[in-house]
């Protein structure tokens, strides 16, 4: 492949919910109804320039290994694809079978649309270079978030992000090592290049929620034609009053949180800054999950470092990034560090599985815990 620069955002604005039109050819916007499919709405944006053609070819192969993930998960059981597969992945997690399975679904759905440069996986050591797209996409995902849960029919689900474009510079004459190095490299970006992030969540249903930069959409999967269709249009995090005083976070590890986040568990319980009703406590354990009950009813999602977890536990390149955007064009805020006071979005991971603490959720949930953190 030859060399090519990552492509450059064009100037955005900065509102409540943060625009980020660098998904879109030209002005406009991504229009929706309530039942389009995913694909047809995909193809609708394309079409009057609101996604560039190739980000919409990508997200749509993205949604079709979401459709077959989901088949694996439902079949599972019958299959004999439930427990460990006797390794682990490049985090050092236990990997599960379905791990295996679902990060080959991914792999292959991406390699073949031919827009993609670059794939980063939570399941492969190293990036993975796409020969057919000089310059495609930087894709990065977790093929199944929560695998420890699908023993127990437990909601799980994948996270994933795209990044904008730019290439491994592969040449015939390079090294595996430079060649690795080189699409490391090329990894490494920042949530600010991000294009396009969402999740899709295995539970009673399927559902896909997806950012490309100009509000978040939900689509449900109907298994009567077999495709993702739109359920809600440009969601919105409950915020202040209209929000659910609910937080969430392991509490079986609180005792190993810094002294000042223990703290605030004790707040919350107490009626948190305004006195008023105890915060109620919700926790699956497992990040989409979590996120996707933060999302639809507000509050706090609260996944600090530890003391046996110093950088925390997520990983901030294909979980932690994709989610603050979302969570970001839904009005509400993502932050991290000891201090919960920086954004998540502006941290350049230095290794493509780096951690990440985050405090995410309603904006004045977040504002609330940088308030407490400060005294």
């Amino acid at each position: 492949m030859r060399a090519h620069a990552p492509a450059r955002a064009r100037p955005g604005t900065t509102t409540r919910r943060r625009r980020w039109p660098r998904a879109r050819t030209r002005g406009g916007t991504a229009r929706a109804a309530l039942g389009d499919s995913l694909s047809a709405w995909l193809a609708s944006a394309s079409a009057r320039g609101d996604v560039d053609g190739d980000l919409a070819i990508a997200l749509n192969s993205v949604a079709v290994a979401c459709k077959r993930v989901r088949a694996l998960v439902a079949r599972a059981p019958l299959q004999g694809n439930t427990g460990a597969a006797g390794g682990s992945n490049a985090s050092g997690d236990e990997q599960k079978k379905l791990d295996v399975l679902a990060n080959d679904v991914f792999v292959d759905a991406l390699r073949a649309c031919g827009r993609c440069s670059t794939i980063v996986t939570e399941e492969e050591e190293v990036p993975i270079a796409c020969e057919r797209s000089a310059n495609g996409y930087v894709v990065t995902f977790d093929p199944i978030d929560g695998s420890s849960n699908i023993d127990a029919c437990v909601a799980t689900g994948s996270i994933f992000g795209v990044y904008a474009p730019g290439a491994c510079e592969v040449d015939a004459n390079d090294s595996p090592e430079d060649t690795l190095k080189k699409c490391v490299t090329n990894s490494l970006r920042s949530g600010e290049s991000l294009v396009a992030a969402g999740y899709c969540m295995y539970s009673s249903s399927a559902v896909f929620v997806l950012t490309i930069g100009d509000g978040v959409y939900q689509f449900d999967y109907d298994v009567n034609c077999g495709e993702f269709l739109m359920s809600k249009e440009r969601m919105m995090i409950p915020d202040g009053d209209n929000m659910q005083r609910i937080y969430s976070g392991n509490n079986g590890n609180v005792d190993l949180w810094a002294p000042e986040l223990k703290a605030y568990v004790t707040h919350l319980q107490n009626g948190g800054s305004d006195g008023g009703k105890p915060w109620s406590y919700r926790y699956v354990g497992a990040l989409v999950a979590d996120f996707h009950r933060t999302l639809c009813y507000g509050g706090i999602w609260l996944y600090p470092p530890d003391a046996k977890a110093k950088e925390g536990k997520a990983r901030l390149l294909y979980e932690i990034a994709p989610c603050s955007m979302i969570v970001e064009q839904a009005g509400g805020m993502s932050m991290r560090g000891a201090k919960a006071d920086e954004r998540v979005l502006n941290v350049v991971p230095e290794h493509i599985h780096q951690k990440s603490p985050m405090f995410i959720g309603s904006s004045a949930a977040v504002k609330d815990l940088q308030a407490f953190l400060k005294k």
